[in-house]
């Protein structure tokens, strides 16, 4: 029976919408939203001043924001950086410099959980304030508004410290109010604890029980649950660390602190996972795996499960698996154009091998499943091993290999060919025999579709080569080679555009769009500036010319040139087509593609501009 979970609980308070007390008679420009600070008068403001000094702006820009302050009522500092001229880093250095105060990435910054504790959480939410570390008596803490003196007065009565101020930028703070204050996370631990018995032996801390912790650990599991489902997250890493215990979600394909939670309760969550997934509770040296469902409100979700062990203890892994989200077209995946057609004609052919291949967690299986979801309706008998099963597809025969029974992919796979399949798909090609044997397949009149870890289409007709095969049964069977990877969307509620660097130009070959878009970061997307992810696609087809490079092993840089020729659009230019479009940024097509060539100088230079600008 699924496990049923509440709505998942609201957001933690955030700061936008706790009463901000009124700042200091200084006229000072702020980083930070909705601070309440005087904006000093036109042609007087020290912020623009310093921003036109050091060179970050100009003077035009500074009489466009002015103009656009008036308009829209908000700070200078923060419209100049939703106009795109001036990044929030460039912006808290010029604050640090007219207020004199020193600044601090919070995300960077290792946290006292002393100093968390000194100072409340509701009080820490009223003035967006976060305490790093606490030295005696004195507690250091991260402001948006650090010469606010109502509220310094009111951390330094809730904390009982000297406050000593740093200044930060808020929506950091923010995310580590989330992460550090735990009373979201853990609402049924008692602080009423009897005296602790030490014992220094890691076997013996294993086997240890505490009850409180382990009465905690449903309520912990199912509130982390409910919120990565709400966060729209793929994954969630239960990491126990020295001193304590970390959760992260892994969101539109990178990672997000939530939590930091005691080390006590570490042991109870991963024990409290392997129950669920059916794991050996009593096994604690080797890596486990399990699967359970949950049902979060309406949403119902398989969860794939996973232990680790590390040096500090077992590390967990649930992979969020929602079959409400599954596409089963190609178009719905992300695949448009050429790419769509070509694909789609391929994967009707009688025979044949079709592989999608990209790095781990960049989409193929779901574009296996798509196709899959395609051909069930020609009434083909298709018959798949796969390991695991992610989702069971109607009208198609799936089977899960097992290791421990002598099921393997290559095992599975010469059964298949005795079940009379038309369509056979394999999770993945992992070995010289599982690919000799679907050579054979497709030589034999099967449609093979599967998938490979390669870094491109052209580096997977080396990686076939190098894994044994012949290169007349390459250019033979392979039909086609999909590479694919998943980038993220800007996010639509705070896009704005920005000029393009023109250091980054020389990327488009086809006339560079003189902006693009960029989120600056909002409640939607938590500050990120991206909201969701999209397939990028790039298909070499074994045409008879890329075929004859594959009888005489030309190098991979002929092999690439051949393949544009004959119409293969690289993963950068899919990717640089959606920013002309608006729907990604050039900093995600630097992180996700390159050129196809060997990496150059010039994309080492472009790869020091993005960061400069990041």
């Amino acid at each position: 029976m699924p496990l049923r979970f509440g709505q998942p609980p609201g957001s933690p308070p955030r700061g936008d919408g706790a009463t901000r007390p009124q700042s200091d008679p200084s006229n000072v420009v702020t980083l930070g939203r909705n601070q309440g600070a005087r904006v000093p008068p036109r042609g007087h403001t020290a912020l623009g001043s310093l921003l036109i000094t050091r060179g970050l702006i100009t003077e035009a820009e500074l009489e466009s924001a002015i103009a656009e302050q008036k308009q829209s009522g908000g700070r200078l500092g923060r419209v100049l950086v939703d106009l795109g001229v001036l990044t929030p880093e460039a912006l808290l250095d010029v604050l640090s410099e007219q207020l004199g105060v020193p600044t601090v990435r919070v995300n960077a910054h290792t946290v006292q959980q002393d100093a968390v504790a000194a100072l409340p959480e509701k009080v820490a939410r009223r003035h967006v304030a976060f305490p790093l570390h606490k030295a005696g008596n004195t507690l250091t803490v991260a402001l948006a508004v650090p010469k606010n003196l109502a509220a310094l007065d009111d951390l330094r009565f809730a904390s009982g410290c000297e406050i000593r101020t740093v200044l930060a930028l808020e929506d950091e703070i923010v995310a580590a109010l989330d992460r550090y204050y735990r009373d979201e996370w853990l609402p049924d631990i008692s602080e009423q604890n009897a005296e602790p018995v030490v014992i220094d032996s890691p076997a013996a801390q294993l086997l240890a029980r505490d009850e409180a912790a382990e009465r905690s650990a449903v309520s912990v599991l199912e509130r982390v649950i409910a919120r990565a489902a709400a966060d729209g997250a793929s994954d969630i890493h239960f990491e126990r660390r020295p001193d304590d215990f970390h959760i992260r979600f892994r969101v539109d394909g990178t990672f997000r602190d939530i939590a930091v939670l005691p080390t006590a309760l570490a042991p109870a969550v991963v024990a409290r996972i392997k129950v669920l997934s059916g794991m050996d509770i009593a096994e604690h040296r080797l890596p486990q795996d399990g699967r359970f469902s949950a049902l979060v409100g309406e949403q119902r979700l398989d969860l794939r499960s996973s232990t680790y062990p590390t040096v500090h203890g077992e590390k967990a892994v649930l992979r969020l698996l929602d079959s409400a989200r599954l596409r089963l077209q190609l178009d719905r995946v992300g695949m448009t154009g050429d790419t769509l057609d070509a694909v789609r004609a391929l994967i009707h052919r009688p025979e044949g091998i079709l592989l999608i291949t990209g790095p781990t967690g960049s989409g193929k299986t779901s574009t296996l499943y798509a196709a899959l979801g395609e051909l069930v309706q020609t009434g083909k008998n298709i018959v798949t091993i796969e390991d695991p099963v992610e989702f069971a597809l109607p009208g198609i025969n799936q089977g899960q290999t097992n290791a421990k029974a002598g099921f393997t992919f290559a095992n599975g796979l010469r059964s298949i060919l005795r079940q009379d399949p038309d369509v056979i798909m394999v999770g993945e090609i992992r070995d010289s025999e599982t690919l000799e044997v679907a050579v054979e397949a497709s030589l034999t009149g099967h449609l093979v579709l599967s998938t490979l870890h390669t870094n491109g289409a052209v580096p997977t007709i080396t990686r076939l080569l190098e894994m044994g095969v012949e290169p007349y049964l390459v250019a033979s069977s392979v039909i086609g080679i999909v590479a694919q990877r998943l980038i993220r969307r800007v996010c639509r509620k705070c896009r704005v555009q920005v000029q393009t660097p023109a250091a980054l130009r020389a990327m488009f070959r086809n006339g560079e769009p003189g902006s693009y878009s960029r989120g600056q970061g909002c409640s939607e997307c938590r500050g990120t500036g991206f909201r969701g992810r999209v397939a990028i696609f790039e298909l070499l087809r074994m045409t008879d010319p890329v075929g004859e490079l594959v009888l005489a092993r030309a190098p991979e840089g002929r092999l690439y040139e051949t393949a544009r020729t004959h119409g293969m659009v690289s993963l950068r230019e899919e990717c640089l087509a959606l920013v002309a479009k608006g729907e990604t940024t050039l900093e995600e097509v630097l992180r996700v593609t390159h050129d196809g060539r060997p990496a150059s100088a010039n994309d080492i230079n472009l790869a020091r501009v993005d960061e400069r600008r990041v």
